[in-house]
């Protein structure tokens, strides 16, 4: 196939918080909270200072203990041993104040008290940023679902009793015989550009039913870009049809968005539900399982292999939320065109873009 090389500047506009995971997760004892701000030290410096200082056998027995009340956490070790140095590298995230909020078991976690906080990935400069591969993945369930040649019964592949995807119907990888012909290979997408850790604030997971009508918070807590968060990607295709896909993208992704919203938002409270600004897209971790899928397709077999897990999935599942506030006082104002409900509720991972080829 023809080589035709063409780039996109991509914009993405983060509505509500986005959180792209790098796996894994900061407890109790490896971060600071004090005076509005959590402070997330680089522990190999904090552990080479208490070597400097004569503590180091202090906090390795600090590690080593077990406990489940306050004095867990690494403030508290800090108190204990009079140390009020907090210089040690890493970075900080301010405070929104709805980071936490009771749970089912009535048990009030304070800000200082979370335990389990999923990193956002960052790059090998130790900077926030969303890999190509992720954008990608919400490219590739936008082109699917609009593509009627890709969104049909042929979608699902029952063979051996196990329904899944079909991968065959898309080109994809290399297959024995056959001249190589994977169409996302010749759409290329960057990391995004490096982003600052001042654009990070932490986030609670809540669940919003729409069989009970109400709305619970859960013990989950990500840092997360937050809203009018600006990320700058490029997008190279190297084919004609591929470049033909990139170029009805916004089209495309306005047109998944108005299905999903009649296959699943329609049971929402329209308050609950953000405006678009520009060209929808949802992307990372907390978005909902009908936001990486052929959702037609997908009906009845998601709910089946949520049989096998903890929590099952009832009707077509929860609305997944989160609260956040504006950051940036000057863009407060604007902020108010964000959401259409006074509890600072948001859709977890919602994000609006624009697209343009760049002509030399």
């Amino acid at each position: 196939m023809k080589t035709n090389y063409r780039e996109f500047q991509f914009t993405l506009l983060a509505l509500a918080p986005i959180h792209i995971g790098s796996g894994e997760k900061y407890t109790s004892r490896e971060y600071i909270y004090e005076n509005g701000y959590f402070y997330f030290p680089d522990m190999s410096k904090f552990y080479n200072r208490m070597v400097e200082k004569g503590y180091a056998q202090n906090f390795e027995q600090f590690l080593q203990k077990k406990s489940e009340n306050s004095n867990n956490h690494l403030i508290s070790f800090l108190n204990d041993n009079r140390i009020c140095n907090r210089d040690f590298g890493g970075y900080c995230i301010r405070e929104t104040g709805l980071e936490t909020e009771k749970n089912d078991y009535d048990i009030d976690i304070k800000a200082g008290e979370i335990n389990g906080v999923a990193k956002f990935i960052r790059d090998p400069f130790g900077k926030p940023y969303i890999p190509g591969s992720s954008l990608k993945g919400a490219i590739r369930t936008i082109l699917m679902n609009t593509n009627p040649a890709w969104n049909n019964n042929d979608a699902i592949d029952d063979t051996g009793g196990f329904e899944k995807e079909n991968t065959r119907l898309i080109p994809w990888g290399p297959d024995r015989g056959k001249k190589f012909d994977d169409l996302f290979n010749e759409i290329r997408v960057s990391d995004s550009k490096p982003l600052r850790n001042s654009s990070l604030i932490l986030v609670q997971k809540w669940d919003y039913s729409a069989k009970s009508s109400t709305v619970k918070p859960l013990p989950v807590y990500r840092e997360s870009l937050a809203p009018l968060t600006h990320i700058s990607f490029t997008i190279t295709t190297t084919s004609d049809r591929a470049g033909g896909f990139i170029e009805e993208l916004g089209t495309r992704a306005q047109e998944f968005y108005n299905a999903y919203k009649e296959f699943f938002l329609v049971d929402f409270p329209e308050e609950m539900i953000q405006n678009n600004i520009y060209y929808p897209i949802y992307l990372g971790a907390g978005s909902g399982a009908w936001t990486k899928t052929l959702f037609k397709q997908a009906c009845g077999i998601l709910q089946k292999q949520y049989c096998f897990k903890s929590l099952k999935m009832e009707g077509k599942g929860v609305l997944k939320l989160t609260k956040a506030t504006i950051i940036d006082k000057i863009q407060v104002e604007f902020s108010n065109e964000l959401i259409k409900n006074k509890e600072f509720f948001y859709e977890m991972g919602k994000a609006n873009f624009i697209i343009k080829e760049i002509t030399n």
